[in-house]
């Protein structure tokens, strides 16, 4: 069973740019303590981009070996080409990880529809009898690559048993809602905290999202909550959607997370961030955490 409530987690560096894996295994370990019941690695906001294939194995390896259980994993792979993509996906399905998260490729623009369907179908004809549980990463405010309907269609009629699900990080409910109705083979995962109670009404998987780093017990609290309309979950829910979309969105949302995490923990490398990304200005720290404020009694500090 693919885990449901996920945290896309930051990921910490030292001044060096190299992964902080010690302390990226209790992060990880906080957050499946308080609620979740998996970790997405190597997501948007763990910076996946900005680190090497060699990396983001050693990572994974590390990850594990530190006692984070691979089941609870889910990897991003995805790469802008298929051949690295699948030498990522190998490697994190090799060690029993629960999926591997896939984007298109994000440098030739536009990508159309025939462009898409070749690098996921190479991906999967590349894994051969390794393929299995690849998540489509939806995402094309970023990749500038959407995955259409009739590409997840045609790819589930030729690869039925590899494709298990999507994360739909566009924002949009219609959309979100229209691949629940349109694909119920799919574990569908919304990638925005307000967006969990629909999603799960309408018969969708979870949510992967960066607030979860933050806010695990909440996003659990609507999970178990949303079938009986419960107190708590109402409440949940309300600071879930208020944190994400009144704080967070404001932000570039890494560097968000992590200037959060510094400040709860009161470790300032939780601020360092991989290039290109720099880290928020004295003048946006101090408008965060006035913003943030408000939803603090509810946060669980990990």
């Amino acid at each position: 069973m693919l885990p449901s409530i996920c945290a896309a987690i930051v990921t910490p560096i030292t001044s060096s740019f190299d992964v902080d894996i010690p302390k990226l295994a209790a992060h990880a370990k906080g957050v499946l303590d308080n609620g979740c019941d998996g970790v997405v690695l190597f997501g948007t906001t763990g910076e996946a981009a900005s680190f090497g294939l060699a990396q983001r194995q050693a990572t994974l390896n590390g990850l594990i070996k530190h006692g984070v259980p691979a089941t609870k994993i889910i990897v991003g792979t995805g790469c802008c080409s298929f051949a690295d993509t699948a030498l990522l996906s190998r490697h994190a399905l090799g060690h029993g990880c629960a999926a591997v998260l896939v984007h298109p490729p994000y440098f030739f623009r536009p990508a159309e529809d025939a462009g898409v369907y070749r690098f996921f179908a190479g991906l999967a004809d590349t894994l051969g009898e390794a393929a299995r549980d690849i998540l489509f990463y939806h995402f094309p405010e970023m990749t500038g690559a959407p995955i259409s309907h009739n590409v997840i269609a045609d790819l589930l009629e030729a690869y039925p048993s590899v494709f298990a699900g999507i994360k739909d990080s566009t924002g949009v409910i219609e959309h979100t809602l229209s691949l629940v109705q349109q694909f119920p083979t799919l574990k569908v995962y919304s990638g925005d905290d307000d967006l969990l109670w629909p999603v799960l009404t309408a018969g969708g998987h979870g949510v992967i999202t960066a607030t979860a780093n933050l806010t695990p017990h909440l996003l659990a609290e609507v999970k178990s909550g949303w079938h009986d309309n419960t107190q708590a979950a109402q409440n949940a829910q309300t600071v879930l959607a208020g944190l994400w979309n009144k704080t967070l969105l404001s932000y570039p949302v890494s560097e968000a997370v992590k200037e959060i995490i510094a400040h709860l923990t009161q470790d300032g490398s939780w601020r360092n961030l991989a290039p290109p990304l720099s880290r928020l200005s004295m003048k946006q720290r101090t408008q965060l955490l006035k913003n943030v404020s408000p939803y603090m009694p509810h946060l669980q500090v990990l």
